[in-house]
């Protein structure tokens, strides 16, 4: 469980490991690999797709939490970055929902 604006995100156990690496290396692009390394340690390492799964599960979330902001970005062909919401990237989403 994480708090996010005064309330309580209940995150699964990778959910929570992605979060910390994400919160770790805020504002670095982490490619796929450095998660399943971070979630797996080279054991029975699932496929790379798993953490686009995860990283959905995380967004939608997060997003509940904070009333629609959008703090993990797809950095494409890299990776995934952390970083604080952009307002103008989130009223643009807020237009295109409207």
């Amino acid at each position: 469980t994480v708090e996010v604006n005064n309330s309580r995100v209940h995150l699964t156990g990778k959910e929570y490991q992605m979060f910390e690496l994400l919160s770790l290396r805020k504002g670095t692009t982490l490619t796929k690999e450095m998660f399943l390394n971070h979630l797996y340690g080279g054991m029975d390492e699932p496929e790379l797709k798993i953490i686009d799964v995860f990283i959905c599960k995380l967004r939608k979330k997060l997003a509940q939490a904070t009333g629609g902001d959008h703090f993990i970005e797809t950095v494409w062909g890299r990776g995934y970055v952390l970083r604080d919401p952009d307002p103008r990237v989130n009223a643009a989403l807020a237009e295109k929902a409207a």
